[in-house]
């Protein structure tokens, strides 16, 4: 799914397309599940003549500030965003279309329909309990460990939980534990406290390196890429029977916290 990477970027790629100052004229609705709140009839009523006032990131959430109330954005599993031209043609799973007063049309695009839209007065209406930004430079490495040193569950599943530390998903998860030495397995409250502070450092290396390679390859009509985990943004070929980036010897797989783990059995403890 797309993580705290590819968020940044589709929210880079926005503000790029010039849409901050724009007005939202109509929008069009073809799955109602897609909108959260409010009501679906309230959504597409209340959404023409909004004016896009900024473009933000939370976790792994779009804030789209509005000169009244938040349009939160929530990729799930597969969907995308385009900014279309007049001319263009509608994207096959375009769920959810925005209109733009200058013609155009931001489209999003969600082939399995796990994507979520609401409309809100306030960020925090539609946000669960979300922990600091890993890549916000106030957040320290003693902050972090005083977050993680005492959970008694398996490391993995502490990075995956976003009331701990916001938007760390599962593959830069496995990127960072491998870069760190660490196993995903391994107790978070038996992890020394300097090899914590230095698995934060490599959770920020391995975002950082995915949101400039998402940036610096982006596909033919300039979107970002949705997540693939399967480039050279990754140092993990997440293929069962791939081999360790840093050893050789194949990569072992295990269920954490219901998602599927890569590691090294020889590099990470």
């Amino acid at each position: 799914m797309p993580e705290l990477p590819e968020v940044e970027n589709l929210r880079r790629y926005l503000i790029a397309e010039h849409v901050p100052g724009q007005v939202i004229s109509s929008v069009d609705v073809a799955w109602a599940r897609t909108i959260k709140l409010p009501s679906i009839e309230d959504f597409v009523l209340d959404m023409p003549g909004r004016r896009v006032v900024d473009i933000n990131r939370r976790a792994k959430y779009l804030d789209v500030a509005l000169d009244k109330g938040h349009l939160v954005l929530h990729m799930g599993m597969t969907g995308s965003l385009r900014v279309s031209s007049p001319g263009d043609e509608r994207m096959r799973f375009a769920h959810t279309v925005f209109h733009l007063a200058d013609g155009r049309r931001i489209e999003l695009n969600d082939p399995r329909k796990w994507a979520s839209v609401w409309l809100v007065d306030k960020l925090e209406d539609a946000l669960p309990e979300i922990g600091p930004e890993p890549l916000d430079t106030s957040f320290t490495a003693d902050e972090f460990v005083r977050r993680v040193s005492k959970r008694r569950s398996p490391i993995k599943a502490v990075l995956l939980d976003q009331a701990v530390i916001a938007g760390v998903g599962n593959i830069y998860a496995d990127e960072a534990l491998l870069r760190a030495g660490i196993a995903p397995s391994r107790r978070a409250h038996r992890i020394a406290e300097h090899r914590l502070a230095a698995l934060l450092e490599e959770i920020r290396i391995s975002l950082a390196r995915a949101i400039n390679y998402i940036g610096e390859n982006p596909l033919d009509d300039g979107r970002p890429f949705v997540v693939d985990a399967f480039d050279e943004r990754m140092q993990i070929l997440r293929k069962p029977g791939s081999d360790c980036p840093q050893c050789g010897r194949a990569l072992r797989t295990k269920v954490i916290g219901g998602r599927t783990a890569y590691y090294c059995g020889e590099c990470q403890s």
